[in-house]
């Protein structure tokens, strides 16, 4: 007959192997998950992936895309910026989304595809210099989003300066030009905002405001108005040590 200490030492085996498993698999390595998406500096387009990403092509400077391209490594296929870096333009696959519209059913993708960070739309891109490295994250809320999402736009700088630690930023506040006014409740947000490290240069800039021109309630029928006011977030994440060759 097995003893109870001999039972003791069984289970107390067991336990400690169960445990060490735990401690094991808790000790794995997660995958970088970079800036965002698994994008970050110094990373070469000739070893980046295009899994989890759909369309890419040539950027516009926080823009619509231009000429569609293959894979990372075509970005010289695409025109420099005068800093002599390739922008590349990528979104999100949005698989979900195809199915969606396949089924005609817009709510089944709600809230979950496209290109978004911290929940708001946006046309992010990379930069590469001359030799494949990536030097640059950009990322501009998007012009194209529903009126509702683009008047929140402006709100993307704060999740922005909260995940990158709000101490530290240098922000400058510049005075409405002429003809700008405050939109409805009396807000006006045109703010830049930097933050520099060994390891990286942060910009973030945000407007919220109405141009000339542009009234919350149309002064001919005296109807409120949709859409008339000027809301974005753009946002850069620059390798401090590029030079332009």
């Amino acid at each position: 007959m097995t003893s109870a200490c001999a039972r003791t030492s069984a289970a107390a085996l067991t336990a400690l192997c169960m445990l060490s498993g735990v401690v094991a698999t808790q000790a794995q390595p997660r995958p970088d998950p970079g800036e965002i998406h698994g994008l970050k500096l110094g990373l070469e387009a000739a070893a980046m992936s295009t899994d989890t990403f759909g369309d890419l092509a040539c950027g516009s400077n926080g823009g619509p895309p231009r000429q569609m391209i293959e894979d990372w490594a075509d970005f010289r296929k695409c025109r420099p910026e005068a800093s002599g870096l390739y922008e590349v333009y990528a979104r999100f696959d949005d698989q979900q989304d195809y199915v969606a519209r396949a089924i005609d059913d817009p709510l089944y993708a709600q809230g979950r595809v496209g290109t978004r960070v911290a929940g708001h739309p946006v046309i992010l891109s990379v930069l590469f210099d001359k030799d494949g490295v990536l030097r640059g994250i950009r990322m501009v809320s998007d012009p194209r989003a529903s009126p509702l999402e683009r008047r929140m736009a402006h709100m993307l700088r704060l999740a922005i300066i909260n995940r990158y630690e709000p101490n530290g930023w240098n922000c400058t506040d510049t005075p409405p030009a002429p003809g700008e006014t405050p939109v409805g409740g009396g807000v006006f947000i045109k703010q830049r905002c930097e933050k520099a490290s060994p390891e990286k240069n942060l910009m973030v800039e945000a407007h919220f405001l109405r141009k000339p021109g542009q009234n919350e309630v149309d002064p001919a029928t005296g109807e409120a108005t949709s859409g008339q006011f000027e809301s974005w977030t753009r946002f850069e994440i620059m390798d401090p040590n590029y030079r332009n060759p």
